[in-house]
Formats: C-alpha cells, structure tokens, sequence
C-alpha cells in the first residue's frame, strides 16, 4: 500500500484548526478537497475532532482558584507535619529502647536482691497449703511466674505504648 501525501494538507489542518473549513475557507482550498479524496477526508475527520474537542472545552468545569490554593496550602502543611514528626518518633523509639536496655541491666544487676525475694514468696507459697511443694520447687515456681510476668510485660508495653501514642 502505498501513502499518498497532498502538498495541501497542511493548508486543510491550518484552516481547520482556525475554525475556519469549510464555510469560511478560500475559495481554491474548498475547490481543492473537493477533487482531492485525501484532503476532503483529512477535513472531515478534522472538522469532526475539531467540534468535539470545543464540546469538551465548553463542558469543563474548573474548580475556584481560591479552593485550589487552600486545599494546596493545607496539603503542604499536612505534609510539613509528617516530615517533622518523623525524626520524633524515631528518636521516642531509640529512647524506648534505651529505656528497655536499662531495665533489663537494672534487673540483671539486681539479681542478688531479687533471689531473697523469692525465697521468701517460695516460704508463702509453702506456707499456704501447698505441703507438697518443697522451698527450692516453690522457688522454681515463683521465679517461673516472675519470668512469665516480665515476658507478658516486655511484649505489651509497647503495643500498650502504640496505642497510647498513635496519632490516628
């Protein structure tokens, strides 16, 4: 197949483009598409995205300039928060771990204080009925609740902190 070009496109797009084909065209360019198959069909389709695209223009609404500047201005200033509280809540999290890595050398430090403790909870323990249960096993066994307490701690003290700090 082979593409035909007319020399007087152009002239066709140019008079469409100005609004001015076919009614208001010169006189040898309407004469032309009229014997030019190419330019006559080029002119017609043109014509008929030509009025669509004015139909369009005409059914656009634009929003007020003043809505757009305010719904910018808050949006910038949405965006100036968050890019400020990011290093906030970064350093809350390194100071919520330091936090934790303190306690946790507080108790392992505090060992030795810890161990009379439990001694004397493994003496109520025995002491409450449970006859069965030797001081050492009662020792084990509120050292285990101890542990088990710290554990549940360690875990929901940050969720519990989250749901305390979240924003949204």
């Amino acid at each position: 197949m082979s593409v035909r070009i007319c020399p007087r496109e152009s002239d066709v797009l140019d008079a469409v483009s100005a609004g001015r084909w076919p009614d208001r065209a010169p006189a040898d360019l309407r004469a032309h598409a009229e014997t030019c198959r190419l330019c006559a069909e080029l002119g017609a389709v043109a014509a008929a995205l030509r009025d669509e695209h004015d139909a369009e223009w005409s059914a656009a609404r634009v929003p007020d300039a003043g809505l757009l500047w305010r719904r910018a201005q808050l949006r910038a200033r949405a965006e100036a928060a968050r890019a400020a509280a990011r290093p906030i809540a970064a350093a809350q999290g390194v100071a919520l771990a330091c936090a934790a890595g303190v306690l946790t050398a507080f108790l392992g430090a505090g060992v030795t204080w810890i161990a009379p403790w439990l001694d004397w909870l493994a003496t109520c323990v025995s002491g409450l009925g449970a006859g069965a249960l030797t001081v050492p096993a009662a020792a084990l066994l509120a050292g285990r609740a101890v542990a088990l307490a710290f554990t549940i701690w360690i875990v929901l003290m940050p969720v519990a902190l989250y749901l305390v700090l979240a924003d949204e």
